[in-house]
This record gives structure tokens, sequence and C-alpha cells, in this order.
């Protein structure tokens, strides 16, 4: 339960390729922060807009896109204490937009300064994104103060999926350093999080001992199906009643520990 006034932060929810459960985290965390309490923004940064179809809100009008294209961009309340700025269909156009702009990384930075006065008025803004490291996901970087990456057990390998996005992370601190004075305006703290953690496997045990080392890694979710249903059900697992998780014995706290040690790292760092 939020007890005392925080200065707001914006998370950008991201990573080095889809299917790792980065909308599904991000949905049932902003569902947890509004449970107590806290007032968050939505912005729905895929094109794909699975965050905006799970509180049915698929449109063309006014949307994400407007920021980019000199629109009128409109706020919607889609639940208690969680508002929405939702996707277009057509975000896959903002790079041909803004390619040739000047500060174009900076566009959605530029919107929020004009709107600062709404902007200010939440505790969190969560930013999906799409998978990719294109102009969109870093114009969503640019303004965030944390960026949390979800990582699965992945015969792939996680670890490098981490290393390649730390490295991508470290290309655009270093492409935006001012020359005035040295230092970079990406200032984002990366955090990972761990995601589809199974308990009777030796990949999702080397998996957890492997993250549990690394200091910015500030969550360890595990799997289970009702995890992977919630976007469809279009209900967060901490919205669930008991009957519905009566087969999820525990997992609803689980999630509370979890998302409260994330909130914990992220007011904090």
């Amino acid at each position: 339960m939020k007890t005392r006034t925080i200065t707001m932060k914006i998370m950008t929810f991201t990573g080095s390729k889809g299917g790792v459960g980065k909308t599904t985290i991000l949905f049932n965390y902003a569902a947890w922060l509004a449970q107590n309490n806290y007032t968050v923004l939505l912005i729905d940064g895929d094109f794909q807009a699975n965050l905006s179809s799970t509180f049915k809100t698929i449109t063309n009008e006014n949307t994400l896109l407007d920021v980019f294209r000199g629109g009128t961009p409109e706020i919607r309340h889609v639940a208690d204490h969680i508002d929405l700025l939702p996707a277009s269909p057509n975000l896959d156009q903002v790079e041909g937009l803004i390619q040739n702009k000047m500060y174009r990384e900076y566009v959605l930075m530029e919107w929020m300064r004009k709107n600062a006065d709404t902007i200010k008025s939440y505790d969190f803004i969560m930013i999906d994104t799409h998978p990719e490291f294109g102009l969109l996901t870093k114009n969503m970087i640019a303004v965030s103060d944390s960026v949390i990456v979800p990582l699965e057990p992945s015969e792939y390998g996680f670890q490098q999926l981490k290393t390649q996005f730390e490295l991508r992370m470290a290309e655009y601190r270093e492409d935006s350093i001012d020359p005035r004075t040295g230092e970079s305006d990406i200032d984002a703290h990366v955090y990972f999080v761990g995601n589809k953690i199974q308990h009777n496997t030796s990949e999702s045990r080397i998996f957890r001992e492997a993250l549990s080392e690394m200091d910015n890694v500030i969550g360890l979710i595990n799997f289970r199906e009702v995890m992977k249903k919630a976007l469809s059900l279009k209900q967060a697992v901490v919205d669930m009643s008991d009957e519905k998780l009566r087969n999820y014995k525990g997992y609803k706290e689980h999630l509370d520990t979890q998302f409260s040690n994330m909130t914990d790292r992220i007011l904090h760092d």
C-alpha cells in the first residue's frame, strides 16, 4: 500500500526478442501498482497493440502515433488508477516519419515536456515496446528512468540476449553524449527480470542460479499457465478471485513479493 508521495518514475519494457512475456509482465505489474493505490499511465509503443487490445482499445484515432506526426494523442481512462495512451496498428510508420528530423530520438520527450502537468500527475508511466532497437524504442528509452528487460530460460542462451541488449544500450549511451558536458543524455537504469521459471527443470534451475548472482536482476517470476493467459482473459492475476486461482495456490502472493521487490529497486536506485 502506498503510504507516501513518490517522484514520478518512467519505465520502458523492451527486449532483444519477442515471446519472453514482456507485455504480460507489464500488464500484471501495472494492475499490482494500481491495486496498491499508485496511479499509472500505460503507453503502448508496440504496433501489435497487445496491451491496447487487453483494454479493448484498438483504434487509429488519437493514438501514440499522433505524438510523432503532430496530431492530437488522447489518454484514455481504462481501469481504476490506470490510464492508457494506445498504440496504432500503424506505429511501424514512425521510423519514416521522424528519420530526417533533428533530435529524432527525443520526439516523445518533447511531447512529455509540453504536457508536463498531465505527465507528472502519475506515479508511474509504463511503456511497452516492439522487441527491436529502432527509433521508436530509442524515443521510449530516452524518457525513461528504468528499462526493464525480461529474460527466460532458453536453449539459445539468455546470457547472450542479456549481453546483446547491454551492448546496444552502451552504444546508445555513447551516441547520445552531450559534447558540452561529456555526459550521456541516456541515463536510464537497465534491469532484468527472469520470467517463465519452472520448478522442475534443470534449465530453469541453472537460469535461476545465474540470475540470482546478477545485481541488476530485480525479479524472478515463476511460470504458471494462468499468468500466460492473463492477456487473453483481459484480467491480471492479482485481480483474479481465489476461486479462479484455486489451482494456483500461492501464486498471487508470489507475484506480490516479486512486484514489491521490483518497485523498491526502481524507486530507490
